[in-house]
């Protein structure tokens, strides 16, 4: 077995174990703030096994966020959109596919960025936004044709008893109207925004020292 072949095999065992943990652990990976609002970091160790390995490494980190996403959904939910992500259509697929064509992404701004730094913090950037345009169109298309199951019945509790769809509640919640803008916009402003800024202020520092503890250049 190569060297690049082992190290490969050892970075996608290390950050799997990283992204079960922080899945599978209370308030590590998906950090809720209130019913409105949660963070997620569990994006960037999938994102930096997409730096260091290849499309295979981050569609299986990926594949494995999306898994623990659903786990939670079914076990454990706590948010308002949660009862959602019971579909895989909005759990699992958009966190394999920013996995698979993260490397993609990364190779993109290596070619055209002169300053690594630079181009690993737009990198961290851009997926997070990517990942969160996926989530939150297929958030709304499933959220508002009730294809998810709210086992524990958080969104007809937090919607006052089921007086409004989850979604027309979240649009209403801070812009007002049901439209998908009116829902984008509020997710973009009280929690994607958080996002992109953890996974640069992170991720970029992170694969800067990884790169000189593995001497990658």
């Amino acid at each position: 077995m190569t060297d690049s072949r082992t190290r490969e095999i050892t970075l996608t065992a290390v950050l799997t174990a990283v992204v079960l943990v922080l899945g599978l652990v209370p308030n590590i990976g998906y950090i809720p703030i209130t019913p409105m609002v949660g963070l997620t970091i569990i994006h960037i160790p999938v994102f930096i096994g997409a730096y260091f390995g290849s499309r295979r490494v981050g569609g299986f980190l990926g594949l494995v966020f999306g898994l623990t996403s659903l786990f939670v959904a079914l076990t454990r939910p706590t948010g308002l959109l949660d009862p959602i992500f019971t579909n895989p259509l909005v759990s699992v697929l958009p966190r394999f596919l920013v996995g698979f064509f993260a490397y993609d992404v990364l190779q993109f701004f290596k070619k055209r960025i002169g300053n690594q730094f630079t181009a690993d913090v737009l990198f961290f950037s851009s997926m997070t936004i990517i990942h969160s345009i996926l989530v939150i169109t297929l958030l709304y298309i499933c959220g508002i044709n009730y294809w998810y199951f709210d086992v524990y019945g958080i969104a007809e509790e937090l919607t006052r008893e089921g007086t409004l769809s989850v979604i027309d509640y979240v649009a209403n919640y801070f812009l007002g109207g049901s439209s998908f803008f009116g829902f984008l916009m509020t997710i973009v402003l009280v929690n994607s925004i958080l996002e992109v800024i953890a996974c640069a202020l992170i991720g970029a520092p992170v694969v800067n020292r990884l790169k000189v503890a593995l001497n990658i250049e």
